[in-house]
């Protein structure tokens, strides 16, 4: 892949990504680290949650960070939220991550990135999906999930799960879209669990990553630091899990947001 037009944001070069998957098309942005850092670059994915509220300009000035220190960082939308085409589904999102990982495969052959130090960071729903997906490819290196859901079924058993789906087709319409019928939505997903590809108890046991890192807020009431712990014991690889004080799920405080990015920081400036 050659880019012959340069776009840029800002001081950091940039480029649309668009990726066909079974006749259906997911979109992202791809950010290249300021000139001073040389190709092939290390490669960050950002794996994103439900209902995916950030925009993908807004997830990158987050993180911006990790362009100054010679990451690229590849933002993108499943299927199904957004601006990609098709519906949200747990077989989609895993199909979509393999994709991308392609994707950016095909671009290390260029001499775009480095193969070796491909790296996700997962937020939310995110995290699940880069779990299953790490329990199946050797190729990442870190990853670290902030804030993930780990027990889905617990979430999708919930009687108040109904409840934010309605919300979420009545306050945000066409950012998620497979959803207009929560009823079948969430009898579709009890279904895709029932797969042993899909389920946490199995594929946390087989993860193929050199460094797992989880950062978990003190008062997440969606995935508190109990049930992190509790299932995380799972895993075949020992995990790092740093609590950030006063942090809820959506991280809306100051002091904590900058805790969580000092920390991101942290994890990605060790070798």
């Amino acid at each position: 892949m050659d880019f012959k037009e340069k776009q840029f944001d800002g001081s950091y070069e940039i480029s649309e990504v668009e990726i066909q998957n079974e006749e259906e098309k997911f979109r992202g942005l791809l950010y290249f680290p300021p000139e001073k850092f040389s190709k092939p670059y290390p490669l960050i994915f950002y794996f994103h949650g439900f209902p995916q509220l950030s925009t993908l300009k807004e997830i990158v000035t987050d993180h911006h960070y990790l362009l100054e220190m010679g990451y690229a960082l590849l933002v993108f939308n499943f299927r199904g939220y957004r601006f990609s085409e098709g519906k949200i589904s747990i077989k989609s999102q895993v199909s979509d991550s393999y994709k991308i990982l392609e994707f950016a495969d095909l671009m290390s052959k260029k001499n775009y990135f480095n193969i070796k130090k491909f790296n996700i960071i997962a937020h939310d729903f995110g995290a699940y999906i880069a779990l299953i997906l790490t329990s199946k490819s050797e190729m990442i290196n870190k990853l670290l999930l902030v804030n993930p859901i780990l027990d889905l079924k617990k979430h999708i058993h919930n009687e108040d799960f109904i409840k934010s789906l309605n919300y979420i087709n009545r306050f945000l319409p066409g950012n998620v879209k497979g959803i207009e019928d929560p009823k079948h939505f969430i009898e579709m997903t009890k279904y895709e669990l029932k797969n042993g590809e899909f389920q946490i108890d199995k594929f946390i046991a087989n993860l193929k990553i050199n460094h797992l890192k989880l950062i978990v807020g003190e008062e997440d009431k969606i995935t508190p630091i109990t049930e992190v712990e509790r299932i995380m014991k799972r895993a075949n690889i020992k995990p790092s899990i740093f609590i950030v004080s006063s942090m809820d799920h959506d991280c809306l405080e100051e002091t904590a947001y900058n805790t969580l990015h000092t920390e991101i920081k942290s994890f990605f400036e060790k070798s």
